[in-house]
């Protein structure tokens, strides 16, 4: 086979792979959503508002992305196929570090979403959500520090990268949002505004960090 005929071989394996990963991320996303939809809208919590809505959702990302990193590190050859590895093999080498990560993010959020829908006399009572919350706060970071002990210095610099730009972002967004706040321009945030902040623009920096160093590319 010609070197073109290999480039555009592998073009259309990752375009394969790509839209394999943006059909299960898509789909498992929707059930997601409507569990979170489902759960909200069945009467059994009375102070269901826009917040709690959001944090809900943004919970549910965390548990699908922990699940999906945790599912592909235990099974490399089907993870392999949806997750932006080289083969299996990469997914091997990194099962230690996937795990923890995975494990993390779960814990995270289930911690949001759990926090989101306490209130007094309902399923979720604010001393449970308080209890479980410091227990998963504990695994959280247990399994954070866990697996940064087995990254690489990249890992580390991408690590170490994220953690500074969601800081500025959350300077920027719930900076400007409590400025206009007290000048009166708009609504205070609620505290579990804030905590959704904190969570989701995590996310959002991680997005930025690897997708400024290639690394959203699929391999």
């Amino acid at each position: 086979m010609t070197e073109p005929e290999l480039q555009g071989s592998d073009k259309n394996r990752k375009l394969k792979k790509t839209l394999f990963a943006i059909t299960m991320g898509g789909i498992t996303g929707f059930f997601g959503a409507m569990l979170v939809k489902e759960a909200l809208d069945s009467g059994k919590f009375a102070s269901v508002g826009a917040s709690v809505e959001i944090a809900s959702l943004v919970g549910m990302i965390y548990l699908i992305t922990g699940l999906f990193v945790g599912l592909g590190s235990l099974a490399p050859n089907a993870g392999a196929k949806v997750l932006n590895v080289e083969d299996a093999d990469e997914l091997r080498e990194q099962r230690a570090m996937l795990l923890y990560s995975s494990v993390g993010m779960f814990a995270a959020g289930l911690a949001l979403i759990l926090v989101a829908l306490a209130e007094a006399g309902g399923p979720v009572t604010p001393g449970l959500a308080l209890l479980v919350y410091g227990v998963l706060a504990v695994v959280a970071i247990f399994t954070s520090v866990k697996s940064w002990k087995q990254q690489d210095e990249l890992m580390r610099a991408v690590g170490r990268e994220t953690a500074s730009l969601s800081y500025y972002l959350m300077l920027l967004v719930g900076g400007t949002w409590a400025l206009l706040a007290h000048l009166a321009y708009l609504p205070a945030a609620q505290p579990l505004d804030w905590l959704t902040m904190f969570w989701s623009l995590f996310l959002l920096a991680t997005f930025i960090v690897v997708g400024r160093r290639g690394m959203l590319n699929m391999r």
